[in-house]
């Protein structure tokens, strides 16, 4: 039996609740901040997020080593390989340094080589990645490996570097492994390291501006560039969309402050990317933290998934709009692919969950087969679906298998739940890295059944007896005077929303008075829902006629409690105020 959602309901800290009144918040935008922060919080960092509340780049340890060792290269002209993940915050992180090098401190563009990881190859720094720079190396010596988004738990692979007689200089932000930064790496940047001070919560992104930045200053000092040289502030446009991309806290003040400032760049339409995203998407309004997540961060993403995740790349480096429109629209191909496949793949994914259930399976271990890069968005939705922690493999078929998991269950850690299953079974994982909500990794075919045996114990040990269950959070119920296009205003006063400073949900009974199956594949319900004492609402219900039939789930007449959060649907031009409903379910 799958449990259904629950429902909880924020409690707002009373105290806070009054703090944030007195500083002039409406009694709902008290209410929904009050429910975020808690007294230990620095309170009004987070609620006027600015660049000066960013931590300076100097409690960030080893980022001066990390600049000297930059600065070096630049000044001796030596040739400067990046190598970076696979995903957007592994790509913006790519083109915050290459843009950084050439076009804020004069390196050759010749000399500045970037060598993005690929889905396939796995998580973190990888043979194969190593083996290119080897052979560029090969062609003309390269005299620094700057790594971002990744290498902080691959000592072997940077060993091999540093015995071809190369410097290599780790940037990441993923937990390192038991034994500490890789100690082969003549630098390692990660707030992750038990002796640096900095906000454990930035992205890959981030770590690498805070590391150019410090460069930029070191070259200054050295008198490589003028006093005057510009500084790096333009670049945050990209830096916020890697930061939304990863999903890493949005509560953190460092990180609101950059996608706060990254967003007013980005709305200034001055780059040729933000042109000719607005151009395609044609979009009117102010292109927000959610605009960027769906519209742009899962078209770069897709590159990675489907194709070459270079083309990702280009599009960011685009220099006039019509190149960036026409990578754009290549992108956009790659995303219609990815999500045709992934049909494919879900048909896979549901029938193997249906039987685990079935069987009492604690969560899910999914081998499909088909495209790789898209079973971390199979992992999300069949999580979503079941209730279960998941973890789907791609079978590379060449002896490995490509996994994404996702916690989905209240109170779970999958980066935890990995690192104890490693410590079973040494000999399990081939890579592995993650957060607490999300983990991949990558592990012999033959080993799946160990790793689903592992994977049960492992939930069990931090859940105890109590069954996975998801948790959907909801900030109360509104009353009808509420439910307004104004409403909307009124909570974007607490944006950007994201991870650790969720995007304001509600609850409230609804009466469903039409409804209608939608979509190409009849997976979603447009609703007409009424609610008691008020009027009519337009919702939409994404992936909520489960069973992808032509009879509606949710039937007129019905009364159901339903999660959901106000939005503005763009449709031919025109905006509409409606619900965009997460969950909906009988009232008894």
């Amino acid at each position: 039996m799958i449990p259904e959602p629950e429902i909880c309901r924020r409690t707002p800290h009373p105290d806070i609740e009054a703090h944030c009144r007195d500083r002039g918040m409406t009694p709902l935008q008290a209410r929904i901040a009050a429910a975020r922060l808690s007294p230990d919080d620095p309170v009004d960092a987070i609620l006027d997020p600015r660049l000066r509340h960013l931590q300076s780049p100097d409690q960030l340890r080893d980022a001066d080593c990390a600049a000297r060792l930059i600065a070096d290269a630049v000044m001796a002209g030596e040739h400067i390989a990046l190598a970076t993940d696979y995903d957007a915050d592994g790509v913006t992180a790519a083109w915050v340094l290459r843009e950084a090098l050439v076009k804020h401190f004069g390196h050759p563009d010749a000399k500045t080589h970037v060598f993005l990881n690929a889905r396939a190859n796995g998580y973190g720094l990888n043979d194969t990645q190593v083996d290119q720079i080897l052979a560029q190396h090969a062609r003309a010596p390269i005299g620094l490996v700057i790594t971002a988004d990744q290498g902080g738990c691959d000592e072997p692979r940077i060993r091999r570097l540093k015995e071809a007689g190369i410097r290599i200089c780790v940037t990441d932000h993923h937990q390192l492994s038991a034994e500490g930064p890789p100690p082969s790496a003549d630098c390692v940047v990660n707030p992750q390291r038990e002796d640096c001070d900095y906000d454990t919560a930035v992205a890959g992104c981030m770590v690498a501006f805070l590391v150019a930045s410090q460069a930029r200053r070191e070259l200054i000092h050295r008198g490589h560039l003028p006093q005057d040289a510009p500084t790096l502030k333009p670049l945050l446009g990209k830096v916020a969309l890697g930061t939304i991309a990863d999903s890493v806290s949005l509560k953190s003040p460092n990180n609101r402050a950059v996608v706060r400032a990254g967003l007013r760049l980005i709305n200034q339409l001055d780059h040729p990317v933000w042109q000719a995203v607005q151009r395609f998407t044609r979009s009117r309004g102010w292109l927000d933290e959610s605009f960027l997540a769906f519209e742009v961060a899962t078209r770069i993403n897709a590159a990675s998934r489907v194709n070459d995740v270079r083309l990702a790349l280009e599009f960011l480096s685009a220099e006039t709009p019509q190149a960036a429109l026409e990578a754009l629209r290549s992108l956009e191909k790659d995303n219609r692919y990815r999500k045709a496949q992934q049909q494919t793949l879900m048909e896979q994914a549901h029938r193997q969950a249906r039987a685990q259930v079935a069987k009492g399976k604690r969560t899910l271990t999914l081998v499909l087969r088909g495209t790789p890069g898209i079973q971390g968005i199979v992992a999300q939705r069949i999580g979503e679906q079941f209730s279960r922690p998941t973890v789907a493999f791609t079978d590379l078929e060449d002896g490995t298998l490509a996994g994404s998991g996702r916690g989905i269950a209240a109170g779970l850690d999958l980066n935890a739940a990995f690192t104890w299953m490693a410590a079973q079974a040494p000999d399990l994982f081939l890579s592995m890295g993650g957060h607490a909500g999300a983990a991949g990794c990558m592990i012999p075919s033959d080993r799946a059944e160990h790793f689903a045996r592992l994977l049960e114990e492992a939930v069990a040990l931090q859940l105890g007896d109590r069954p996975p269950r998801r948790m959907l959070y909801s900030d109360g119920e509104l009353a009808p005077q509420q439910l307004h296009p104004g409403l909307l205003q009124e909570i974007g006063f607490l944006a950007p929303y994201g991870q650790g400073w969720p995007q304001p949900r509600f609850d409230n009974v609804f009466e469903v008075i039409d409804s209608r199956v939608v979509g190409t594949d009849r997976s979603h319900l447009s609703l007409t829902l009424r609610l008691p004492g008020g009027g009519d609402y337009r919702a939409i219900y994404f992936n909520g006629q489960g069973d992808h039939g032509e009879t509606p789930r949710l039937l007129p007449g019905q009364r159901i409690r339903a999660c959901y959060a106000p939005t503005l649907s763009q449709f031919a031009g025109r905006q509409q105020f409606q619900l965009r409903i997460e969950w909906a379910g009988a009232e008894s």
